[in-house]
């Protein structure tokens, strides 16, 4: 049992240092609210989406509640609290994620008030980690975007995201929001393309970096050129680049149902490390 401790209470800096050598304890697992635990530590605004449990000193868990929902390195009873906590609070997240053994306890508290909203359970999402030395391949002309290149990436990220997510990123305020991200993501260095004359025919995104890890999101290949090898190749690229520009570690998480990607992760050097869940609302 908790002491005083127990209260699941917004994270103030008194906490700070200690929440986040307990997010680095894996790193791999927690690189999506890793990252933006750190991006609000910057903004001194940590407790707007970020809560806790236990002593200041010693925090049992974490628990990110914005875009996402999902505890970080939560210890079973915290995972109850932040459960307990969540469940008859107005839902703000438009998703569920973490590593599968805590998003299903969580979900214990949450669906009964929270299940009516789901769109879809993706119960198993492999977590997957580049091999230290990845397959040797054919280059394919795979680059950091440039911030030139905006309108061209854009209408590509939207397929992406119409095709992954199962919403139109544009709907609501046009895009703007979206645009706003993309561009960013560029600005920073963290998207790279692979163009044929005027059409990007791949994209990935750097879209977490958290410790020594990077995040792969957004992977996406042109329907005209699926089926040739381009993913698995420009893949392998992808991980030689990452670890020039950022990080050692590149890691990405895929629905165990796509079998054509996963066949094309395992072919660029990745290996599943560990398993996720997401609930979309």
């Amino acid at each position: 049992m908790f002491r005083r401790g127990a209260k699941v209470r917004p994270l103030r800096h008194t906490a700070w240092d200690a929440s986040l050598a307990l997010a680095r304890r894996d790193p791999l697992v927690n690189a999506l609210g890793g990252a933006r635990l750190v991006e609000m530590a910057r903004a001194g605004a940590l407790g707007r989406e970020f809560q806790i449990t236990g002593e200041d000193h010693a925090p049992r868990g974490i628990l990110w509640d914005g875009v996402n929902l999902s505890p970080l390195s939560a210890s079973a009873d915290a995972i109850d609290h932040f459960g307990r906590y969540a469940a008859p609070r107005p839902r703000r997240a438009s998703s569920v994620v973490g590593e599968r053994r805590a998003v299903e306890q969580l979900w214990t508290h949450l669906e009964p008030l929270w299940s009516g909203e789901v769109r879809e359970y993706r119960w198993s999402q492999p977590l997957l980690v580049a091999d230290a030395h990845v397959p040797a391949s054919a280059g394919v002309g795979l680059r950091p975007a440039r911030p030139t290149e905006v309108e061209q990436v854009f209408p590509a990220a939207v397929a992406m995201f119409r095709e992954e997510v199962g919403v139109d990123p544009l709907r609501g305020d046009g895009g703007r929001g979206y645009r706003g991200r993309v561009a960013e993501l560029i600005r920073q260095g963290r998207t790279y393309v692979v163009i044929d004359g005027d059409q990007v025919v791949f994209k990935a995104d750097v879209g977490a970096l958290f410790a020594d890890v990077a995040q792969i999101h957004g992977v996406w290949v042109a329907p005209s050129h699926r089926s040739r090898g381009l993913g698995r190749a420009a893949m392998a690229e992808l991980v030689t680049l990452v670890r020039r520009d950022h990080v050692p570690q590149v890691s990405l998480y895929v629905n165990d149902f796509n079998e054509p990607a996963r066949r094309a992760y395992a072919a660029a050097g990745f290996h599943q490390a560990a398993e996720l869940s997401t609930i979309l609302f």
